[in-house]
């Protein structure tokens, strides 16, 4: 950003904390009576009012149109579907800290930033991550859940997996200046983490992720991927160490379904009754029913059937319900618009070993079956941060002729 670089170091540290965080205002972070996030939200506003009354032309593409127009549908249909059905201070809470968090930081982003910015915001979250495992190490990130496993800061063990997700292919694919043991061990230390929030749709996806990287890339790191994977088998087999692992934390939870004869399904069908659920509210209210109703609309469909959670862990369905199909459509063409183009700046640039690109491919790619499988709205914001970066219109390289 060529603003004031003092409003960029607030703006770029206040927005990841807060990304870290979730909230524009958590009662658990209060300090000596003091609530820090407050404290941060008061930085992060003076930042944002400056960067954004800074922007002085925008480059529109189709992606970006489509990205301004899912916000644009989120932020103006809510209100209105609240005043045909009911507004609950759960639904306040996502749509304010969805409107003041994700929203202008994607803006900013999006208009303001370059790859020098992309690469000191993409630092700062990772020093997240190693914050978030850090606290997980000596016991401080455990939820207030009923089975005590891990969570972030401003959410369960769901987010936490995602951080330590994002940790692990920031770390493997970002042109650090880092040797390559250390970065392999907190890769291991992340990955382990993972295993331990009990949290297997964060797994899944960086499982789906990673097999896609090694299709794209099969002729470079077959060898490497085959040498790793037997390596990591032996560990697990034949040492006491894949013992000493199947301990910690939740781990067992992320294997539930097999057994030692094999298949066994153990867990619930609560992802297949939030569908049904869903699609009993998209016949009944196709435009959406507001922001934080589904439950309760669901629920009222459904008297025999209750939902015990407030959102159906899918972005999709979550979009569809409390926005709308119209609002849906545009979600997904932004995400195709986006995945095609963010593919086709990584085959552009591949000769380039400063692109950032390859991280930010794997990066949607992992956000966004994350979406699909868990979390809600405000859970994804990291996916939307990530697509704030594909989007910028300077490429994100070094240049040749620098």
């Amino acid at each position: 950003m060529k603003s004031n670089k003092l409003f960029s170091w607030v703006f770029m540290l206040s927005a990841c904390a807060l990304l870290a965080i979730g909230r524009v205002y958590d009662e658990r972070l209060v300090i000596a009576g003091f609530n820090l996030v407050l404290f941060i939200c008061l930085f992060f506003l003076v930042s944002i009012v400056f960067l954004l009354f800074s922007i002085k032309k925008m480059v529109l593409s189709k992606s970006k149109v489509l990205f301004y127009m899912f916000y644009l549908s989120v932020l103006v249909l809510t209100p209105i579907l609240w005043m045909l059905f009911n507004v609950t201070e759960f639904g306040l809470e996502k749509y304010l800290n969805f409107c003041l968090i994700v929203v202008p930081v994607s803006i900013v982003i999006i208009e303001k930033y370059d790859r020098e910015d992309v690469v000191k915001t993409l630092y700062i979250l990772l020093g997240v991550t190693c914050f978030l495992a850090l606290l997980s190490s000596i016991g401080l990130s455990v939820s207030d859940r009923v089975d005590g496993r891990m969570a972030a800061l401003g959410g369960g063990p769901i987010v936490f997996a995602r951080w330590m997700g994002f940790g692990i292919i920031s770390l493997f694919l970002l042109p650090l200046k880092v040797k390559s043991r250390f970065k392999y061990v907190l890769i291991f230390i992340f990955f382990l983490l993972a295993l331990a929030s009990g949290s297997r749709g964060p797994i899944l996806s960086l499982l789906i992720t990673f097999l896609i990287y090694v299709f794209l890339n099969f002729n470079k790191v077959i060898v490497k991927v085959s040498f790793g994977f037997i390596l990591l088998i032996s560990i697990v087999i034949f040492s006491a160490a894949g013992k000493q692992l199947t301990k910690v934390g939740k781990f067992d939870r992320v294997f539930m379904n097999v057994s030692k004869k094999g298949w066994s399904k153990q867990s619930t069908s609560t992802r297949t009754n939030l569908a049904v659920g869903s699609f009993i509210i998209l016949q009944n209210y196709p435009l959406g029913v507001g922001a934080g109703n589904w439950q309760e609309i669901s629920n009222q469909l459904r008297p025999t059937h209750l939902m015990p959670l407030e959102y159906p862990h899918n972005l999709f369905l979550e979009v569809a319900c409390e926005y709308g199909l119209p609002t849906l459509l545009i979600l997904i063409l932004m995400f195709v618009y986006v995945l095609y183009l963010s593919y086709n700046k990584m085959l552009n640039y591949r000769s380039n070993a400063s692109s950032l690109y390859p991280l930010l491919f794997y990066l949607f790619i992992f956000f966004l079956l994350n979406s699909l499988v868990s979390g809600m709205l405000n859970d994804s914001r990291l996916l939307f941060i990530i697509i704030s970066f594909i989007l910028i219109h300077k490429p994100l390289l070094i240049s040749v002729d620098e």
